[in-house]
C-alpha cells in the first residue's frame, strides 16, 4: 500500500514565522515532535496533526525500517571469541551493508524530493563519490524551520523530514556495529559504547573541503565520516544525538 499516514506534534511558536505551521529542519533536532507512524506503534495523544502522503518508495521505506532495519539494528551484539572470528566477520558485514545501503538510500530520497522526482536516481557509487550531491543533501537538512505555506508542496517537505528522521535513527542505532567492527579489529583497546559515540569521527563534509588547498576543515560545518566495506559515506553531527 502506498498511503502512509504521518503524525507530528506541534511544535512551538517560531520567532520567524509566529503561529504559521512549519518543520524544524536544523543541524541540532531531536525529532521530539515526530514523526509518528500509523500501523507502527502507538501514536501520541499529542500528535494531532496529521499527513497523509501517497508513496510507495516511503511506504516500503517505512516498512523496511521498521520490521527490518531497527530489529536488527538493535539486537544483541555477540561476544567476541576466537573461535567464532569467521562467522562475526560475516555478521559484521551484512550489518555495516544494510546500514550503508540504507543510509544511501536515504539521502537520495531527500535529494530526489527535494529537486523533484523527475530527476534520475543516481547509482550508489556516484552517490559515494559526487560532492555536489552530498552538499545537497547537507544544504537541505540544515535549511533551518520550513513554513508549510499554500506555495510550499507540504507532501514533499513532510516525506524529506520522515526519510531524514530515518537517516538519523539507522546511523544511531547503526553506531554500536561501528563500534564491534571496531572491537573486532582492535581487541587490545576496549572502549564502552557511549565513549566511542563521544569519539565519533568528526570531519566537514567533503564538498566543503574540495577547494581547501590547505587541506584545514571550516569549523563550522563539521560532519560525520562513516566507513562501510567499500567507501565512506558522510553523515551531519545532528544524527548523532538521541531522540528524546
Amino acid at each position: 500500500m502506498s498511503e502512509v499516514k504521518i503524525y507530528l506534534k506541534p511544535r512551538p511558536v517560531s520567532a520567524v514565522y509566529g503561529n504559521a505551521n512549519y518543520l524544524p529542519f536544523q543541524w541540532h533536532p531531536d525529532f521530539k515532535y515526530g514523526p509518528f507512524f500509523a500501523g507502527y506503534g502507538t501514536i501520541p495523544s499529542g500528535a494531532t496533526e496529521e499527513y497523509t502522503i501517497r508513496s510507495p518508495d516511503l511506504s516500503i521505506g517505512i516498512a523496511a525500517f521498521h520490521n527490518e532495519l531497527l530489529p536488527s539494528l538493535k539486537a544483541e551484539v555477540p561476544e567476541i571469541t576466537r573461535t567464532l572470528w569467521s562467522s562475526l566477520v560475516q555478521l559484521k558485514r551484512t550489518k555495516l551493508r544494510s546500514i550503508s545501503h540504507f543510509l544511501l538510500q536515504s539521502q537520495s530520497h531527500i535529494n530526489r524530493l527535494y529537486q523533484g522526482d523527475h530527476t534520475p536516481f543516481p547509482l550508489l557509487s556516484e552517490m559515494r563519490t559526487d560532492p555536489e550531491w552530498n552538499k545537497l543533501f547537507f544544504s537541505i537538512l540544515a535549511r533551518g524551520n520550513v513554513e508549510l505555506r499554500d506555495e510550499v508542496d507540504v507532501d514533499t517537505e513532510v516525506e524529506i523530514f520522515v526519510w531524514a528522521y530515518m537517516h538519523y535513527m539507522v546511523y544511531y542505532f547503526g553506531l554500536t556495529w561501528l563500534k564491534f567492527q571496531r572491537d573486532l579489529h582492535c581487541p587490545e583497546n576496549p572502549i564502552s559504547l557511549d565513549t566511542y559515540r563521544a569519539k565519533a569521527l568528526i570531519l566537514p563534509p567533503i564538498s566543503t573541503r574540495k577547494d581547501n588547498t590547505n587541506n584545514q576543515p571550516p569549523s563550522n560545518e563539521p560532519g560525520v565520516l562513516m566507513r562501510s566495506e567499500t567507501n565512506d559515506t558522510m553523515t551531519p553531527p545532528f544524527l548523532l544525538r538521541r531522540r528524546n
